[in-house]
């Protein structure tokens, strides 16, 4: 009898380990996804959609830092997609604040190969970042070849495709 309890359990220890192989580990728990779209921020930011979803950027606060990765439209959040450019520009509008600028500059990640003007990442600091609730960016951005206007919403996020202009 424990003969045939061992045998099976092995065959199906076999079969969740194919499984595994096959079609990838379960999904974690806990994690959220972006409105229910199937998006995730692989960084634990806040998802900003560019143009008609032909990429993400996913932006991070913490203190007076901003974090901004550049990611792959749809639901291919995780891979990320390189800016040719050293520096991005940004217009940004605060309720109570008025228009401040921001700009975005190249912190390549060196293991990814990249390098300043053709990185995923960029990094910002200023004051005001830690003293405001919210904020809308604007600016533009060639990716995959095509300049696109780039809306950062925080802490909501930008995506008008999933009918929302705020998620």
């Amino acid at each position: 009898m424990i003969r045939k309890f061992s045998v099976g359990l092995c065959s199906l220890c076999l079969m969740i380990c194919v499984g595994v192989l096959l079609l990838g580990p379960a999904p974690a728990l806990g994690r959220e996804e972006h409105q229910g779209h199937g998006h995730e921020a692989p960084h634990g930011g806040i998802l900003n959609v560019i143009g008609k979803e032909l990429a993400h950027v996913e932006v991070l606060i913490e203190g007076d830092t901003l974090e901004a990765w550049f990611v792959g439209g749809g639901q291919d959040t995780g891979r990320s997609v390189r800016i040719k450019a050293a520096e991005i520009p940004l217009k940004v509008a605060s309720p109570g604040k008025g228009e401040m600028k921001l700009v975005l500059r190249a912190s390549p990640l060196k293991l990814a190969g990249e390098k300043a003007g053709d990185c995923s990442h960029y990094v910002a600091k200023a004051k005001w970042l830690s003293e405001v609730k919210e904020f809308e960016a604007r600016g533009e951005v060639i990716i995959k070849g095509i300049r696109e206007k780039l809306i950062i919403r925080h802490p909501g996020g930008y995506d008008p495709i999933h009918g929302k202009e705020s998620h």
